[in-house]
């Protein structure tokens, strides 16, 4: 699925959206939230033209419509009987609706991930009669703040979403030949010039030449939304490449492998740092693994071909073709193509 910026030639559907989400609301006990046919054409016009109408398509059907904005909302200056979570910037969602074929299959879900990836904290809030968006926004990791009131008055509830980021960690700081300094910094800070850090990437493949790939959260700083190879970290401080390969397996995924006694099948050095590939052989059953939601929303199988596509459609991380091939071969057979001797 693709998050964009809607079309004037959506209109006609995004109002039947909305009318048939007005009903949906109706149905569901909820008879004082979006009265008198709103959200109605001109405010889908006025959200077209400001330019903060979004759709979630799947293919050529919209999954979802909705508003989002980064500057401040009004309404949200006072908020009663409760606090955000976080002050400063955030996005804003209004005007969720999801078309009835996708209800309940988190379409809501990967617009609030988007929202979340612009500023990385969301704000929304809902009518007290609508306990479905009460609950999709629960699920989604959003917490109850209080009560905010709109211009004309009526009351509403206020949630905010922020993103959890990790904090305390340190790295090691490597010199031009990969070794230690001795010196470590705050995950997140800037390398200094001459300073280099050190990362992994593990690869999964399966016995019929397949590839374990994820998906990226939308709120992720880097790449948000895209698919990538397995799993991939940075090395901690103190930590060798094979115990962060051994901990991120474990924590993106929930695949639980030691790696701690097994050499990287090759390094790489890239403008700040030194990345190491642990490659390996798995038929790993997706249904089994537990996904960090901070990291990754989705895994699947995916062959070199369909990859290879999917960097063409910009649904991958534009890696070089020729890699993503190397990859595929570069296992612990080595480079020759004959045993080794």
């Amino acid at each position: 699925m693709l998050i964009r910026k809607a079309k004037e030639s959506e209109i006609e559907k995004i109002c039947g959206i909305y009318e048939r989400g007005r009903a949906f609301m109706r149905g569901a006990g909820n008879e004082k939230q979006w009265v008198n046919g709103y959200p109605g054409r001109e405010d889908v016009m006025k959200d077209l033209e400001d330019g903060t109408l979004y759709v979630l398509c799947d293919g050529d059907e919209i999954a979802c419509v909705f508003c989002c904005m980064t500057e401040e909302e009004p309404t949200y200056a006072k908020i009663h009987e409760g606090k955000w979570i976080r002050g400063g910037a955030y996005a804003t969602v209004h005007r969720i609706a999801v078309s009835d074929e996708y209800r309940g299959k988190g379409a809501a879900g990967l617009c609030f991930d988007f929202a979340l990836s612009l500023c990385g904290s969301v704000r929304a809030d809902t009518h007290r009669d609508n306990i479905p968006m009460q609950k999709a926004l629960l699920k989604n990791g959003f917490e109850y703040c209080g009560i905010i009131y709109l211009k004309n008055g009526d009351e509403r509830l206020a949630y905010q979403r922020v993103a959890k980021t990790e904090t305390g960690e340190l790295l090691d700081v490597l010199d031009f030949d990969g070794r230690p300094t001795g010196r470590s910094v705050p995950r997140g800070d800037k390398f200094a010039d001459g300073d280099y850090r050190h990362v992994v990437h593990i690869v999964v493949l399966s016995d019929d030449g397949r590839m374990l790939i994820q998906q990226r959260q939308y709120f992720k700083s880097g790449w948000p939304g895209l698919w990538d190879v397995t799993v991939g970290g940075g090395v901690l401080a103190g930590e060798s490449g094979g115990e962060a390969a051994t901990r991120e397996l474990f924590e993106e995924i929930g695949l639980e492998r030691d790696l701690t006694a097994k050499r990287p099948s090759f390094r790489l050095s890239f403008d700040r740092g030194f990345d190491d590939f642990y490659i390996f052989r798995e038929n790993v059953d997706t249904d089994k693994l537990r996904l960090q939601p901070e990291e990754v929303r989705a895994v699947k199988w995916a062959d070199c071909s369909e990859i290879l596509s999917m960097i063409d459609s910009g649904e991958f991380i534009p890696y070089k073709k020729e890699f993503i091939s190397l990859l595929f071969v570069c296992t612990d057979g080595g480079m020759l193509d004959t045993p080794n001797l």
